[in-house]
């Protein structure tokens, strides 16, 4: 058990205002594929869209990066089906047909809800209970914090270009003279990353000039998982690891989800 960050902070102090670039762009789910409107407050609802492979195959709710919608994922999603895995990919608000404004923590509790949404639509439609949670760039936030949670409901996790770390924002509220607030924020988020059991593969660019690649090893390093796997993408930047090194990179997905 671990005790949970109270992310509010965060916002109030406005340390996540780069963190999001809402847009609004949206087209009709392909064949295939279906939207699901899952609702995290009164009048907010977070879109999500489901790319279906087969009831039998394992399923992988997925959080994009800052500047990514759903409707992106129409080009990804068959490269997922190929490989044998419905992908669930998730918005933030205000992106796509969201509605809200994003923050950095109701991009956490929304996760939550999303997750219950993941796994209902999932459970009435008679999928396989083999499920993960997987996030890309800022979406390791969102992923970490379910894998955390719901070692019961996720078999393993994903990390995509991302670290989940919080050091530059816990640095900037230790600089606004609020250094035991900052510690304690860092502390428990540390300790959230801990407390993560599920099987972890993390997945990183070696050229990644957004993210560098040493930052994924911090986070190998802080996880205390004993299945831990971090594969790093040799030639591939924060933007091209799929299409870089396509085959490592799905092998690498291959071997966690399927049994």
């Amino acid at each position: 058990m671990f005790d949970p960050p109270d992310y509010t902070v965060v916002d109030q102090e406005g340390l996540a205002r780069t963190m999001f670039f809402p847009r609004p762009d949206w087209r009709p789910p392909p064949s295939g594929a279906t939207d699901h409107m899952v609702q995290v407050e009164d009048e907010v609802g977070v879109a999500c869209r489901l790319y279906a492979c087969a009831p039998t195959a394992p399923s992988l709710l997925f959080f994009h990066g800052n500047g990514e919608v759903v409707s992106d994922y129409d080009a990804v999603a068959p490269l997922y089906i190929a490989a044998g895995i419905n992908l669930f990919v998730a918005d933030y608000r205000d992106y796509g047909l969201s509605g809200g404004h994003p923050t950095f923590s109701s991009m956490i509790a929304d996760a939550h809800a999303v997750a219950r949404a993941f796994h209902g639509h999932l459970d009435q439609g008679g999928y396989r209970e083999r499920r993960f949670v997987m996030g890309r760039s800022l979406g390791a936030h969102a992923a970490v914090e379910l894998a955390a949670h719901y070692p019961d409901h996720f078999q393993g996790l994903i990390i995509e270009s991302g670290t989940a770390s919080i050091t530059r924002m816990v640095n900037d509220l230790a600089a606004a003279g609020k250094a035991d607030l900052a510690e304690e924020l860092e502390r428990r988020h540390i300790a959230k990353l801990q407390a993560i059991r599920v099987p972890s593969l993390l997945i990183h660019g070696t050229w990644d000039t957004l993210v560098a690649i040493d930052r994924a090893y911090a986070l190998y390093e802080t996880l205390t998982t004993p299945e831990k796997r971090l594969v790093p993408i040799a030639g591939a930047g924060h933007n091209d690891i799929l299409w870089t090194r396509m085959a490592e990179y799905f092998a690498a997905i291959r071997d966690l989800v399927q049994p």
